[in-house]
């Protein structure tokens, strides 16, 4: 005790600076996210859906086709897959690529936004193309179909992270898609 009676009585003397607070990246405003902190805590959450990529993907792309079987007719790949009644362990390979090509998408665009949180043009540029080769490669396809893909998106992120999903991590991820859906449908609008 009388050791720290003297540190304290020692450091009353000084008057020493206190340490700089850590500078806070600042955060794109194309994001649609309040903050580089809120950024950080989704990208958190998402390296748990990273580490369960088969089981996440999956299960995103089942919901989406269940919900949307008239969508099944856009991917040439899923012709021996019932979209009404697929769940997220088809092992048919056309399925499983093509959900973990949806997945790998916004995987990408995390960390894009990650390694450069102040100019995230990187990741708008990969959703953009993303767009654009929707519009060149799937004929008949709509605006509408990715809209379509956020209640499965948001569906797999509440059933991978289950009881850490909470009302923020819902906000955050819908804050997320749109920011993605909008660049999305700039390429395929373009």
């Amino acid at each position: 005790m009388a050791v720290f009676k003297k540190l304290r009585g020692k450091n009353k003397d000084k008057n020493l600076p206190l340490p700089e607070p850590e500078a806070v990246k600042p955060l794109d405003k194309r994001v649609g996210i309040d903050s580089y902190r809120d950024f950080f805590t989704l990208k958190n959450w998402w390296k748990t859906v990273d580490r369960k990529r088969v089981e996440a993907s999956g299960y995103m792309f089942s919901k989406y086709l269940n919900d949307f079987p008239e969508n099944k007719n856009f991917y040439p790949k899923l012709k021996n897959v019932n979209a009404a009644t697929v769940d997220m362990s088809c092992s048919d390979p056309g399925f499983e690529s093509m959900a973990l090509q949806y997945l790998k998408i916004f995987d990408d665009v995390i960390t894009a936004v990650e390694e450069k949180p102040g100019d995230v043009q990187t990741a708008c540029d990969r959703l953009s193309a993303v767009g654009k080769m929707h519009r060149q490669k799937v004929s008949g396809m709509t605006a509408t179909q990715f809209q379509n893909m956020e209640e499965p998106f948001i569906q797999m992120v509440k059933y991978i992270l289950s009881d850490r999903f909470n009302e923020k991590a819902e906000m955050l991820y819908r804050k997320f898609f749109q920011f993605c859906l909008k660049y999305l449908l700039e390429g395929f609008n373009g």
